[in-house]
């Protein structure tokens, strides 16, 4: 994620420092609205947070992970960890704040998670201008139980690596991702043997470099094709072969083919 102004943001609903008590476990209910190419800081708050976005594509950084998300797929933030946001596009979302007390219950550790429709309809429904106290915990009683309900979603991420030779390897390669050099030349450029750099690689990302490189592609990809690039343009821009040679490391990945990833977002 790139350092970039932050324009942010109009938003609406129920803030989580603005209310003592905790229906069914929920602090707050916000729709937050991103220009595209802005960011939200890095930050942390002891309420876990449950992020999905109602349009656009977003990147979320936890720590030392970035996160691929677009409607249809959402992903719980455990209380107190570091976290961003990068708006890829114009982006709509969704964020449920949990009391810490509730947060404790639930897994200490992000999470993909597919976003029903009743999900969709309760938060809008629960941010939705004034309501009354009797009709809002009604609402985030029914929100509460649809979330514990959700299925887990295989959601496209990247470690990013912490070691500063690697840093400016993988910086590199996330703003050019077909870049094509081999780990033997980029150990000229940053002054480690090859060897150094592909122990570096497997220690803090637990990939080779050929293989975290085909996932920076994978995760540029999946934000291309969710804002509609065809494959066939895709698969040219990240240096691929053919489509097909795309597709069979998209299904590698992900677990299904383009087309189906995100028909199962719907």
């Amino acid at each position: 994620m790139r350092g970039k102004t932050t324009t942010q943001y109009a938003e609406k609903g129920v803030l989580p420092d603005e209310r003592d008590a905790a229906p069914y476990g929920i602090q707050g209910l916000r729709q937050l609205q991103y220009n595209s190419g802005s960011e939200e800081p890095f930050h942390a708050h002891e309420q876990g947070q449950f992020i999905a976005p109602l349009q656009g594509v977003a990147k979320v950084r936890t720590g030392q992970e970035v996160w691929v998300l677009f409607p249809g797929r959402g992903l719980w933030i455990p209380g107190d960890m570091p976290h961003g946001l990068e708006a890829v596009d114009k982006v709509i979302s969704w964020n449920i704040y949990f009391s810490p007390q509730a947060s404790r219950g639930y897994p200490q550790a992000c999470k993909g998670l597919s976003v029903t429709p009743l999900m969709q309809a309760l938060m809008a429904a629960g941010s939705a201008g004034e309501i009354d106290t009797t009709r809002q915990q009604l609402i985030f009683g029914l929100l509460s139980n649809e979330f514990q309900r959700l299925a887990p979603a295989t959601l496209c991420h990247l470690t990013l690596p912490q070691e500063r030779r690697l840093q400016k390897v993988c910086k590199a390669l996330c703003s050019e991702p077909g870049h094509a050099a081999t780990l033997a030349w980029w150990s000229t450029q940053v002054g480690a043997s090859e060897r150094t750099l592909a122990r570096l690689f497997r220690k803090e990302t637990a990939l080779g470099f050929t293989e975290w490189r085909q996932q920076v592609r994978l995760l540029e990809a999946v934000c291309s094709l969710a804002r509609g690039v065809a494959v066939n343009q895709l698969a040219n821009e990240l240096g691929y072969t053919s489509p097909s040679a795309f597709i069979t490391m998209f299904k590698k990945k992900l677990g299904a083919s383009p087309q189906r990833y995100f028909q199962s977002a719907l």
